[in-house]
């Protein structure tokens, strides 16, 4: 007797095998697999030569310079400290204070526990009011203003009719504006 495939039960053909389906996984995994390995290590190999070139680069001496470039440094116009101390020690003439007669004239370069000399405040303010200037406005011209008249706009003369706001004078408004340019 002969059967052909349609006849037989359907849990038969409908469902495929198992092992089939892991018949195909396994390739898949093991492919992956050597893939990721292969990848890690060609990583580490090309990671392991930068850092070695790295460390080479910071462990080779500094060339030795051919020239040293320096700048001079500026010499200002007026020495504005020492004005300052000036000033103030021509205004404290009347009232010697300890502090004035311990105070160095030339600026502080060295600084320890030793030498350390309070200087104060930098940033004192004052309650003086300042100086009003005394700027005269000038007097204010009075112009004469001539307006000229204009007749109105295509727009307007020819969509008055319509209310304001509405679609009409939209549209009319628009259709005016592209045809007769004013």
């Amino acid at each position: 007797m002969k059967a052909d495939r349609n006849d037989a039960p359907d849990y038969i053909t409908k469902h495929p095998r198992k092992s089939r389906r892991l018949a195909k996984l396994i390739p898949g995994l093991i492919g992956t697999v050597i893939t990721l390995a292969v990848l890690q290590m060609a990583g580490s190999a090309f990671l392991q030569g930068t850092a070695q070139s790295i460390a080479e680069k910071r462990i080779q001496s500094k060339p030795v310079p051919l020239a040293e470039i320096t700048r001079v440094a500026p010499v200002p116009t007026k020495d504005w400290d020492r004005v300052v101390e000036d000033v103030a020690a021509r205004g404290d003439m009347a009232q010697p204070s300890t502090e004035k007669a311990q105070a160095p004239s030339s600026k502080q370069t060295v600084f320890s526990d030793a030498n350390y000399i309070a200087r104060g405040a930098d940033n004192v303010l004052t309650l003086r009011k300042p100086p009003q200037l005394n700027e005269q406005l000038a007097p204010v011209i009075k112009k004469e203003i001539t307006v000229v008249g204009q007749k109105p706009s295509m727009k307007d003369r020819a969509c008055w009719p319509h209310k304001e706001g509405s679609l009409e004078r939209r549209r009319c408004r628009s259709n005016i504006g592209l045809n007769y340019r004013d």
